[in-house]
């Protein structure tokens, strides 16, 4: 076993639990926690914060790693300086973007990889999802999929990463993932593996901030693919599952359920990776060639900061003013898309990509219908606020939970509205598989005056988080809380969130 020691500080640096294991063994959440507490308590440029307990009672925490004391102490953005969040595991059987996170900051506080530490601050949350990984699945303890949990927030994962989110404000969020080559009906009953290195995605639902939807889909992307590719990994773009012959292929989801687009929807740079999850019944010098599923996630991380650190300066403004200042692609500026779906793409309507045949191995390309045009309607103006008529005390739970600002009234006013009439929900135009589609709301809307009550929420569009918090809760939005289970609210009638015009002051309060 090779000797590893700090090249800076002098302080040897362990290797991690699944290095001691020559690359055979995973190690349980318990012994990657002892050892990421271990660098905390040994460098002094790292420290361990505890973020909650997962649904099974273990800790999830956040490795700082940082050249700066004040950023390791004060937890917040530096002016120059990306912050950048790493999530890995948020998927419980996909473990390899763990390993890779240990083993880069041990990288790191050794003093390797080009003063990077002086460039980035890091947040490295290795294990998003500690029970999915000791109990070897993808969901929690409680079976829920925390990783499409970002509107409801039913999971106590999901709502510590959104705190974790606030609190330490990245530039850029990391989600790691892998993704299988094997599928029950292309696999099984069609004889063919998909056949990807590596995919990439941006954040791309259409109500993101303009310029930083523009940067991160026309300019950070393709760099990252074409960077990750001459580093000897095979990058692409992500294409969503592929599970049989013949079928349409996309992009990631456009929905704001996933942490990609949440984040991207708060003003941040929000980039997913899909690494290769080989198959169970290869033949590999390590079980499930797992030393080369983590060699793979670490190339791409750490291609990822050095290409965030080189971008330091156009990025981090870029995104620290989409914090603050949200525009849309519409000409004001305040208009957002309720409506957001894929269509055939008619500039490209074929896209040719590689499988590989199940019986000899044999690669072949596949041609596939083009649905990555992204097509978006609805248009609606951004409202002064929001009132909120039901459940309210449920509801003020939740908004706290996404730390979206709201005012309740303490005495009945009167304000201008646009109340909203469900007229008819309709079943999703076309079902994708691995798709989560929505119902479709058929709404009509009336203007006037409205008397609210005691106890009646207001949600004020004036504040940094307003485009994701009127997604979530109007009605027309195909990404609208109702949609989750546990809020069926949808039905025909009078819907109890709608715009409104208040005029008493303590709404900005």
């Amino acid at each position: 076993m090779a000797l590893w020691a700090s090249l800076v500080w002098g302080v040897p640096v362990a290797p991690t639990p699944f290095e001691k294991s020559e690359f055979m063994v995973l190690p349980d959440s318990r012994d990657i926690r002892q050892y990421l507490v271990a660098l905390a308590d040994g460098h002094e440029q790292a420290r361990l914060v505890p973020l909650g307990d997962s649904a099974g009672g273990r800790p999830i925490d956040a490795l700082l790693v940082s050249s700066s004391p004040a950023f390791l102490q004060a937890q917040r953005p530096e002016p120059g300086k990306a912050t950048v969040m790493v999530l890995a595991a948020q998927h419980g059987n996909e473990p390899a973007g763990a390993e890779a996170v240990q083993q880069l900051a041990r990288e790191l506080l050794s003093g390797e990889h080009d003063g990077l530490l002086a460039r980035l601050n890091l947040v490295l949350v290795a294990m998003a999802n500690p029970d999915g990984r000791d109990l070897s699945r993808r969901h929690n303890a409680n079976d829920d999929n925390t990783n499409i949990d970002y509107v409801a927030l039913a999971a106590g994962e999901t709502r510590l990463l959104v705190n974790a989110l606030h609190r330490f404000d990245p530039d850029l969020v990391y989600d790691s993932h892998e993704s299988g080559i094997w599928k029950r009906q292309l696999t099984r009953e069609q004889g063919w593996l998909t056949d990807v290195e590596t995919q990439f995605e941006v954040g791309n639902n259409p109500n993101i901030d303009d310029p930083l939807r523009d940067y991160t889909e026309h300019h950070l992307l393709p760099a990252l693919i074409r960077r990750v590719t001459l580093e000897g990994l095979e990058a692409a773009p992500y294409r969503g599952e592929i599970t049989r012959l013949g079928q349409g292929v996309a992009r990631g989801g456009l929905g704001i359920t996933n942490l990609r687009n949440y984040a991207a929807l708060q003003g941040r740079v929000s980039v997913l990776i899909e690494s290769r999850l080989d198959h169970k019944a290869g033949s590999y010098a390590t079980p499930r060639n797992i030393a080369e599923r983590v060699r793979k996630q670490h190339l791409a991380l750490l291609t990822l900061l050095r290409l965030t650190a080189d971008e330091a300066s156009r990025l981090v403004p870029l995104t620290r003013r989409a914090r603050t200042g949200w525009r849309s692609q519409a000409e004001n500026g305040r208009t957002l898309w309720m409506d957001m779906r894929f269509e055939r793409n008619p500039e490209q309507p074929e896209l040719w990509l590689p499988l590989v045949r199940m019986t000899d191995g044999e690669r072949r390309f596949h041609a596939f219908i083009n649905q990555n045009r992204i097509m978006a309607g609805e248009p609606v103006t951004l409202p002064p606020a929001y009132a909120v008529t039901r459940e309210r005390e449920r509801m003020a739970r939740w908004l706290h939970h996404h730390h979206i600002r709201f005012s309740t009234l303490s005495a009945p006013q009167v304000v201008r509205a646009e109340r909203l009439l469900i007229e008819a929900l309709l079943p999703p135009i076309e079902r994708r598989t691995g798709v989560r589609e929505k119902w479709r709301v058929q709404v009509a809307s009336q203007a006037g005056s409205v008397r609210l009550g005691p106890g009646d929420l207001l949600v004020p569009m004036d504040q940094p988080l307003a485009p994701l918090a009127a997604l979530m809760l109007d009605p027309r939005s195909v990404n609208a809380l109702y949609q989750e289970a546990g809020w069926s609210w949808l039905a025909p009638g009078d819907f109890p969130v709608f715009p409104v015009w208040p005029t008493a002051p303590d709404v900005r309060k």
